[in-house]
This record gives structure tokens, C-alpha cells and sequence, in this order.
């Protein structure tokens, strides 16, 4: 052997040193961060899945249940951008705290509406819009937070995790608990998500401000002389825009997002309508989405920095597109509990990945405003969705609109595609800026 070759081998050897075992623990304060995040949104989960109920009992119609889907998805087009760019200024722990009280605080309303029968299908949308603005800054600082903790070569088991847990809480144990006590009184759900946001809120005090804790400037440096600059709430749009790799991700979360949020805003119906499930199992279809999640999301954790992630999220979205049709062509229990727990397990693989390649393309001081920007442009097609989903409905009905956003997610797959299989995108300009201002 040559010695040129030993120097080789042996710097294979010590790369092989430094990458992060799989067996390597991920930081304690991630793990608080987890357990507070489940909470969250395992009680997001109960109000996502009481909320169309308690529309369909106000008003049995799908205009009246798809108003409320869209009032809910609403803030992610107008409120997002400039969450992100205050949780970039403040301590996004803080900001959590706030915005579970925010929640808890709506949730109790709700209660109060519920027992004294003042509930009506406005209040509901009010009530819908301000949950999730108020989930848009919780969202904004948990990213910013899992950024700040965790090692970069430990995303994709901390995204894993993250989102499983988000997935467990949101669309398994939160949507089956409401359906179990919506079943018992009206206003149930809601008490017990109020308790539970106000209990979240407290398990965050006193989570310290990371940011510049792992090796990063929390801003680029100023010019001498000049005053610090104000996160600007449009920075990252600017970032997105310049990024072809995060440009194709944010449109195809546009498309896919929107296609899917046509089907849930009337879900209940198709659920109750064209399966003739009785109200109470409407979110066991959320829990088959979530176990598929669960389990994938596992996986993609596990094997994902070994997989190449382009061919696996072309898979996903071609998947999801295909159950979508299915839901429509075969309406039937037994399909629908089948589509969506291959839906969930697509999804997971798709979150996962697709989460891991924004952070590592987005430089460290950015987190939030790319985040919430990518939500702001991905989750505004929601209320459209929904929207559209309802109209649908009304005209087509709800097999219609499952087959037509099924085919719509297909046609994405296929103008995705060249761009996800021609590499592998994950490695951008902001990261290698990034590691030119670690400090050693």
C-alpha cells in the first residue's frame, strides 16, 4: 500500500470516528422539548378532531364544516411570517409559553359557549382561527429550539422523533380521546385540552434562550458603526427564493398540502356519508394515518442518513396521491382504513425528510423565519383546499374531490421528480456558510 492510500484510509477512519453513532442519545433538553411538544399538540389533535364535529352538530352541511377547516388553516397564510420573525427576536421557549396559554384561554371560551348554548358557526371559525395563530408561533419556536439543541448529524433522528411524536399526539391519541369524550358531552374535549395547553405552558418556564450555544452567530455581523438590524419578517422569503432546492420543496408542500386539506375539511362527512361510520369512529381514519406515520417515521429515523432521500420522497408523494384516488374510487371502511394508514406511512417519510433538508439548507439565525415562511406559502394552500374541498363536495361529492386531489398530488410527483432524482440536494450554500462561523 501506497502511503498516499494509508493517508486516505486513515481519514476515512477518523470521519468514521466523528459521525454520530446511532446509539448516541440525543440532549436532555430535547427530550423536555418533546414531552412539552406532545402535549401541544396531542391537545391541538383534540380541538382538530371536536372542532368539524362541533360544526356538524351547530349545522349539518358541508359548506358550514369546510368554513371552519379553512377559518382553521387560515393563519398559516396571514399570521406565519411574522411569527417567525418575532420568535427570531425573543426567547422562543417564551414564546411557547405564550402560546399555550394563548390556547388554553381559547379552549376554555369555548367550554363557557358549549355549556350556556351560544355556539354558533362564527364563533367556531373565530375560534378555529385563533387556536392556530396561535399555533403558528408555537410551531416557529419549536423549530427554532430542535435547531438550537440538537447536533446537525443528529437531525434526522430528532426530526424522527419529533415529528412522530407531533403524529401520535395529532392525528392517534388526541382525534380518539375527542371522539370518545365528545361522545360523553359536547364541551369535554375542549376542558381537557385547556388543561392540557395550561400544563404545557408550565413545563416550558424556564427553559433557557440557546441561541449562540452551539457554535453559531445568532445573526450574521454588522458593519461598524451600524445599528443592529430587526429580523426582517420577509428574510425568509428572500432565502426561499434564492434556494432552488427549497423552492421546489415549499411548492410541492403547496400543492400536496392543499390537496389533502380538499379531502380532511370534509372528512367527517365522507366519513359519516359515504363509509356510514358513526360519528364517534370519524377519527380512527386519523389514527390508521397516524400509526402508518409512526411507523415510518421510525424507519426514516433510523436508516434515513443511509437512504437516499430524493427516490424515497418522489415514492412518498406518488403514494399519497394514489390512496387519495383510492378513497374515492372505493368507498369503503375497510379501503379507508387501508389509504389512510399507507397515507400516514407515506407522510412520515416525506415530513422527515423534507424537514431534515429545509434545516440543513437554512442558515442557523433564519430557522424561524424559514420555517414559518415555508408554512406561511405550504399551509396557506390550506384554507384553499378546504375551501375547494367543501364547493366540491356540495356539487360533485366528497368521492369527487378525493379522486380529483389524488390526481392533482400525482401530477406533482411526476413535476418533482427530475429535481429529486437528479441528486441529492440536501447540502447547500447555508450550510457550508454555517460551518465557516463555528467557533473552535
Amino acid at each position: 500500500m501506497t502511503r498516499g492510500s494509508g493517508e486516505i484510509t486513515e481519514q476515512r477512519r477518523s470521519a468514521r470516528q466523528r459521525r454520530p453513532k446511532p446509539t448516541e442519545k440525543l440532549p436532555g433538553a430535547f427530550n423536555k422539548l418533546l414531552v412539552a411538544w406532545f402535549s401541544s399538540v396531542t391537545a391541538d389533535g383534540m380541538r382538530f378532531a371536536a372542532m368539524p364535529l362541533l360544526a356538524l352538530s351547530t349545522r349539518p352541511s358541508a359548506a358550514a364544516v369546510s368554513a371552519v377547516a379553512a377559518a382553521m388553516a387560515l393563519p398559516w397564510l396571514l399570521v406565519a411570517l411574522p411569527a417567525g420573525a418575532v420568535v427570531d427576536r425573543l426567547n422562543p421557549a417564551r414564546v411557547m409559553v405564550a402560546a399555550n396559554l394563548i390556547r388554553a384561554a381559547v379552549a376554555a371560551l369555548l367550554v363557557l359557549a358549549v355549556a350556556s348554548d351560544s355556539v354558533s358557526v362564527t364563533l367556531l371559525c373565530i375560534a378555529g382561527f385563533a387556536f392556530t395563530a396561535a399555533e403558528t408561533f408555537a410551531d416557529s419556536a419549536s423549530q427554532s429550539l430542535l435547531v438550537q439543541m440538537v447536533p446537525a448529524g443528529k437531525l434526522e433522528r430528532a426530526n424522527a422523533r419529533f415529528i412522530g411524536s407531533e403524529n401520535l399526539g395529532l392525528d392517534l391519541v388526541g382525534p380518539l380521546a375527542a371522539g370518545a369524550l365528545f361522545s360523553v358531552a359536547l364541551w369535554l374535549p375542549f376542558l381537557i385540552s385547556a388543561v392540557i395547553f395550561a400544563s404545557t405552558a408550565v413545563l416550558m418556564v424556564g427553559m433557557p434562550d440557546r441561541r449562540g450555544a452551539v457554535g453559531e452567530d445568532p445573526e450574521p455581523p454588522m458593519s461598524p458603526g451600524r445599528p443592529a438590524a430587526r429580523p426582517s419578517v420577509f428574510e425568509g422569503l428572500r432565502t426561499i427564493v434564492g434556494d432552488s432546492g427549497l423552492r421546489t420543496l415549499v411548492a410541492a408542500v403547496a400543492v400536496m398540502g392543499g390537496s389533502v386539506a380538499a379531502v380532511e375539511g370534509v372528512l367527517v362527512i365522507y366519513s359519516t356519508s359515504s363509509l356510514h361510520l358513526s360519528e364517534s369512529l370519524y377519527p380512527t381514519l386519523l389514527a390508521c394515518y397516524s400509526v402508518g406515520l409512526l411507523i415510518s417515521a421510525a424507519l426514516v429515523g433510523r436508516f434515513g442518513p443511509r437512504a437516499a432521500p430524493g427516490p424515497l420522497m418522489v415514492a412518498a408523494v406518488a403514494v399519497i396521491g394514489l390512496t387519495l384516488v383510492g378513497l374515492g374510487l372505493f368507498p369503503h371502511p375497510a379501503v379507508a382504513w387501508s389509504c389512510f394508514g399507507l397515507m400516514g406511512g407515506a407522510g412520515g417519510v416525506w415530513n422527515v425528510l423534507s424537514a431534515t433538508r429545509r434545516q440543513r439548507r437554512t442558515p442557523p439565525h433564519l430557522v424561524a423565519r424559514v420555517s414559518s415562511t415555508f408554512r406561511a406559502i405550504g399551509w396557506g394552500a390550506l384554507p384553499l383546499g378546504a375551501a375547494l374541498g367543501g364547493l366540491g363536495s356540495e356539487r360533485l361529492g366528497v368521492p369527487a374531490v378525493c379522486v380529483m386531489a389524488g390526481l392533482v398530488v400525482l401530477l406533482l410527483g411526476c413535476a418533482i421528480a427530475p429535481h429529486f432524482l437528479r441528486s441529492d440536494t440536501t447540502t447547500a450554500p447555508a450550510i457550508r456558510r454555517g460551518r465557516r462561523t463555528q467557533r473552535v
